[in-house]
């Protein structure tokens, strides 16, 4: 059974109906990544003139490698706060269901760094979540949730700074690896 995708007119051929949809799902995807920057931008807006943070403590669309037995990829945080030169928390910017997000960014948080990032936020710039890695659960819900710099200070003085298990590490990679395909399958449509 096929999927209905309107494509604006009647494709003539098979090769144009895939032309058609990847054209769709490309349109789609950059209006989607338009949405995820606005997104980011309000958070930094918030983060900086509500939560008093300063530039130099957000460090933005910053890479990560990850390395499987079978697979290399990379996975990117949105906006991560650093204080005294600790990744401290790490901010997932989405477009809808940021409760689908939370098992990713708990994965992202113990395995990205060389130690876990303590907690992490999802986000759709209206709703937030805020979790604790270490523990992988939620700690509070909402923007004022999110602490403000003198809390987060507070925080860091609190944490240690500890590597994920290593024999854990690999299924928190595979979390990731799954999150990366369901992302980008959507470009498989172009390339068939």
């Amino acid at each position: 059974m096929s999927t209905y995708i309107p494509l604006g007119k009647n494709p003539a051929s098979p090769e144009e109906r895939k032309r058609l949809i990847g054209e769709k799902v490309s349109s789609e995807d950059a209006l989607a990544n338009e949405e995820i920057v606005r997104i980011k931008s309000r958070m930094i807006d918030f983060l900086m003139f509500q939560k008093g943070y300063c530039k130099i403590d957000l460090q933005e669309n910053i890479f990560f490698k990850i390395e499987l037995p079978d697979a290399s990829f990379e996975v990117s945080a949105d906006i991560i706060i650093v204080l005294n030169s600790r990744r401290l928390l790490s901010v997932k910017c989405v477009l809808n269901s940021p409760a689908s997000w939370e098992r990713y960014s708990i994965a992202f948080c113990r395995v990205a760094d060389a130690y876990q990032i303590p907690y992490a936020v999802v986000t759709d710039g209206e709703y937030a979540k805020l979790l604790d890695t270490v523990k992988g659960r939620p700690i509070s819900e909402g923007l004022e949730s999110i602490p403000s710099k003198a809390e987060a200070l507070e925080l860091l003085n609190n944490k240690e700074f500890v590597p994920f298990p290593s024999q854990k590490v690999e299924k928190e990679q595979r979390i990731l690896f799954a999150f990366d395909t369901i992302k980008y399958s959507s470009l498989l449509v172009d390339s068939e």
